[in-house]
């Protein structure tokens, strides 16, 4: 029997707070770890990058960086990313853990012979791509969805996990919003029918493995998991309004989808197994000789029968307007005349969504044997009416807009001094004006300074950008356990917040480690005793032998007079003030109400307290 080869972070603890537990999954981004998070007595999950990709520098960048925007990603059908940080040798992220079954467990790993009912299966792709069109709308693409990264919980609930913090090194751009519609197409074919998606099939056909699926079902898996991007849906959003048309034609279709049992079932075919190994079995030599010669001697009457009918071997194209992908595509199958078949977005006043809008050749052509028919399927009306954005920030204004259709959005910005900066202003075409979906909507927004990301950044570099955006610089200087001198560890406010012009932005720059302390002699090794040092005397009566013979330092332990976590000694007060947005490391030195601290570990949103057994200690009053 192999023996399996012992997880080297088992066991380890990052930042005295994160204790790390099994291994979860490993990818590109890192290994995934269950973890126990000491701070705040929950479990989390715990991505760290892997040890030949710390000394990257990009890498690091790109994992910290990555991992700072999925934190931004607030959503109820998203695992949260809480936090991220560098502990000596390790770069990690922290995220929620999710209670429940991954889709994968569900489906005993595409093994088991489960599969889910039509109407929870599409109720579980319409929950995730929900969640991906927050991320999509929120200019986050998933990258490596599959059953393993969805998680259902008892009540039916769907929630996304598993984004990717760092991508494969080869690829030149990260994945596209098409992307994630290829993966839940794929997704929605292994809910139908209980077995992993063939990456070589081309369409994928769910009714081919489950007989008896409505044609609908084989539209969507087959749009979604086309080899050409461009002809799935461009994102998320367009696709969920696919999926949520068909769930709600189905008989019988619930008003929630909450309300949906999302509970496998076993597969079941046309045949039970002893049957199709039947139907397997080769019927012998001596009876399937008459059966071929008849069988060739039919195909050559038919052949020449259809020879005479199709002298030409052209047929009429017939009109195909208002049906669905799926049944047009099926009504040009029964033509005989494997014609290649595909499928392009398009305006349409008179057709619904997601039906046959027009095709090309026009209905009535004459086509070919194996020409090419292009279907034009309706994305709804061209013109829409604009909804009212004016008030909110931007972020709100972008996904309001993409939602009615209008996905190209200008921004100029301009001063309002009664606005804050980042707020819609006005939109153009007004609200409620019809506008084109093929035009971009201007934005008005007042007028600011997006802040960037300057931690990790050199002093002098960070200061530079901050200059050439019109923001005044204020640093401070601190000890840091790993960022090394000069560089930028820290910074108020954060990245994304929008400022007013010549609006101040601290910087906390690392004066690199702690000097370690000396270990002090004790008394016998500095000095001989008093009896035999007629000096020691002398010394007591001018009062420079101090309170312990050491210059009168005192008996903290760093000599440094810091009082002893109560307030005796007193801090010295020239750290910054605690900010809530700031991420403080081991070693790093705030004031609040009154009095300093000094954190433990890795802390974020905490707030400052004497609690002896907190992340804070207590350094004494101001």
């Amino acid at each position: 029997m192999e023996t399996p080869t012992p997880d080297p972070l088992f066991g380890i603890t990052l930042h005295e707070r994160y204790i790390l537990g099994k291994r979860l999954r490993s990818g590109a981004s890192g290994t995934v770890h269950v973890a126990h998070d000491l701070g705040g007595d929950q479990t989390v999950t715990v991505t760290v990058l892997h040890p030949w990709l710390v000394g990257d520098h990009g890498a690091v960048h790109a994992f910290l960086d990555r991992a700072q925007t999925l934190e931004s990603l607030s959503h109820p059908g998203i695992a949260r990313v809480l936090g991220h940080g560098r502990d000596g040798d390790h770069v990690y992220a922290v995220g929620e853990y999710l209670s429940g079954h991954t889709l994968a467990e569900a489906l005993g790993e595409g093994g088991g012979g489960l599969r889910y009912p039509v109407q929870a299966a599409l109720a579980i792709v319409a929950g995730t791509l929900t969640a991906l069109d927050a991320a999509h709308g929120a200019g986050v693409v998933h990258g490596a969805l599959d059953p393993h990264t969805v998680v259902v919980d008892g009540a039916g609930g769907v929630r996304v996990t598993g984004f990717p913090l760092l991508f494969d090194a080869e690829e030149d751009a990260g994945p596209e919003t098409r992307t994630d519609v290829h993966a839940v197409g794929r997704l929605l074919y292994t809910l139908l029918t209980g077995v992993p998606a063939d990456p070589e099939a081309h369409p994928l056909r769910p009714s081919a493995v489950v007989p008896g699926l409505p044609s609908d079902l084989d539209m969507l898996v087959a749009n979604a998991t086309d080899p050409n991007p461009r002809y799935r849906p461009r994102d998320a959003g367009q696709y969920l309004t696919v999926v949520e048309q068909v769930l709600r034609s189905l008989p019988g279709a619930p008003v929630n989808t909450a309300d949906v049992d999302t509970r496998p079932i076993p597969v079941i075919t046309d045949a039970p197994p002893e049957l199709r190994e039947e139907r397997a079995a080769p019927a012998p030599l001596w009876r399937r000789v008459p059966v071929l010669v008849t069988a060739g001697v039919l195909v050559l009457v038919l052949f020449a029968a259809g020879w005479a009918l199709v002298p030409d071997g052209r047929v009429a194209l017939p009109d195909l307007v208002g049906a669905s992908s799926e049944q047009a595509e099926e009504r040009l199958a029964g033509l005989g005349m494997d014609l290649a078949v595909r499928f392009e977005d398009a305006y349409s006043d008179s057709v619904g969504a997601g039906a046959v809008a027009d095709s090309t050749p026009a209905p009535g052509s004459d086509v070919a044997r194996g020409a090419e028919v292009l279907l034009h399927v309706s994305t709804g009306p061209r013109h829409s009416e604009v909804p009212d954005v004016v008030g909110g920030t931007e972020n709100e204004a972008r996904e309001t807009l993409r939602q009615a259709g209008f996905t190209g959005i200008e921004i100029v910005q301009e001063h309002s001094p009664d606005q804050p900066p980042g707020t819609v202003l006005s939109t153009e075409p007004a609200a409620g004006e019809e506008g084109d979906r093929e035009e971009p909507v201007v934005l008005s927004v007042s007028e600011g300074v997006i802040v960037p990301t300057l931690v990790g950044m050199g002093q002098e570099e960070a200061a530079t950008a901050l200059a050439g955006l019109g923001l005044v610089v204020q640093v401070t200087e601190e000890h840091h356990d790993t960022a090394p001198v000069g560089e930028v560890s820290g910074q108020t406010p954060e990245p994304g917040t929008i400022l007013p012009e010549e609006a101040a932005v601290s910087l906390t720059v690392s004066l690199g480690p702690e000097p370690e302390e000396e270990e002090e002699e004790s008394e016998e090794e500095a000095s001989p005793s008093d009896e035999d040092d007629p000096r020691a005397d002398e010394e007591e009566q001018d009062g420079r032998g101090g309170q312990d013979g050491w210059g009168g330092r005192g008996d903290d332990d760093d000599g440094r007079g810091r009082g002893d976590g109560g307030g005796g000694g007193g801090g010295s007060c020239d750290a910054p003030q605690w900010n809530e947005g700031t991420v403080y490391d081991t070693g790093d030195r705030v004031q609040h109400e009154g009095r300093e601290y000094e954190a433990r570990w890795w802390i974020h949103g905490y707030p400052p307290s004497s609690d002896q057994w907190g992340v804070w200690e207590d350094k004494g009053s101001c």
